[in-house]
């Protein structure tokens, strides 16, 4: 390694640095654009991964080529390999990149430290009753970090999260999430009740129902498309019983809105409802099946993350350990 290290040493004061007595400062497109070719050891590929023309890309190689005054690749009729010099320029160009990548999360981290602002995405059909204490008791500890919750479904969530434009996501349902560049942890489990509006009381003073005389009922559910959702689908199947509800809605706030009005019996994370049943707005229909319940989960880049960010991070974890 050391012996491969000092020939990039001497190549590059001898080759990269200077040419006919004139210095030349590193274009990183330039060695970027070849480093990738080199990995893919294809040009349509590179092209692909790196979303510009591949034209652009032999381009940008043969630049490269002209300024070292060498060859880089080896073309033929099966392909292309890098030369021996290629190798030397592909271990440099490999360092070049990889140095910008932690030039860029340095900068990352310095603007969000010093802007001490943390975005978090919730969406909908979570909502926030989870997370209000939490919030409240963290800016109790660190009063000068702005947090941000941006509300919103769960696939931008996760492309906001992707882009950087979100710190962190909570979810119940993280099964699309790039687990390369994402890390998710579970916070806790959420148990999850039907319940009903006034217009319902008797029937939750029978205690439990079968599955098939609650579907007797007008049914408020998730969305088919979220996880809550998924995991109901899945216990009454056990039981041979497809649900067809009246109602589906993607916004907790929105289905006990729907359910306050007496339009129907409705699933909801219990958590949510809680105020709501201790108050007599609405009833907890026990129903004969096994306990539904959602994990939730925190997702977060693996690798552009500020001080604060981890700190609220750790401290989600704590809380919920203590509350287990």
């Amino acid at each position: 390694m050391n012996q491969m290290l000092e020939k990039i040493e001497v190549f590059m004061n001898n080759k990269l640095l200077y040419k006919e007595d004139k210095m030349y400062n590193v274009d990183l497109n330039l060695y970027k654009t070849f480093y990738i070719v080199a990995k893919c050891n294809n040009f349509t590929k590179a092209s692909e991964e790196l979303c510009i023309s591949q034209p652009a890309v032999t381009q940008a190689v043969k630049k490269l080529e002209d300024q070292l005054n060498v060859e880089l690749f080896q073309r033929s009729n099966k392909g292309i390999n890098l030369t021996e010099v290629g190798e030397l320029v592909y271990y440099y160009a490999e360092h070049l990149v990889n140095l910008a990548k932690s030039n860029e999360n340095l900068i990352s981290q310095i603007k969000t430290s010093q802007e001490k602002v943390i975005n978090i995405g919730v969406p909908t059909h979570v909502g926030t009753f989870y997370f209000v204490n939490y919030f409240k008791k963290f800016n109790e500890r660190y009063p000068n970090v702005k947090i941000r919750i941006f509300n919103k479904k769960s696939d931008e969530m996760l492309k906001m999260l992707l882009k950087r434009e979100l710190d962190i996501v909570i979810d119940t349902d993280m099964s699309n999430v790039d687990s390369e560049i994402i890390k998710v942890r579970k916070i806790m489990d959420l148990d999850g009740c039907f319940v009903g509006s006034q217009k319902y009381k008797v029937l939750s003073e029978k205690g439990a129902i079968t599955p098939d005389e609650l579907i007797k009922y007008p049914l408020i559910l998730p969305s088919s498309t979220t996880c809550n959702r998924k995991m109901i689908d899945y216990f009454f199947g056990k039981k041979n019983i497809l649900l067809e509800p009246l109602i589906e809605a993607n916004s907790s706030s929105i289905s006990k809105e729907i359910i306050n009005q007496g339009i129907g019996i409705g699933w909801m994370i219990k958590e949510f409802v809680l105020d709501d049943l201790k108050s007599g707005n609405l009833y907890e229909i026990k129903v004969d099946i096994d306990n539904i319940v959602t994990p939730l989960s925190i997702a977060f880049h693996k690798k552009y993350n500020s001080s604060i960010v981890l700190e609220l991070i750790k401290y989600f974890n704590k809380k919920t350990d203590s509350e287990c």
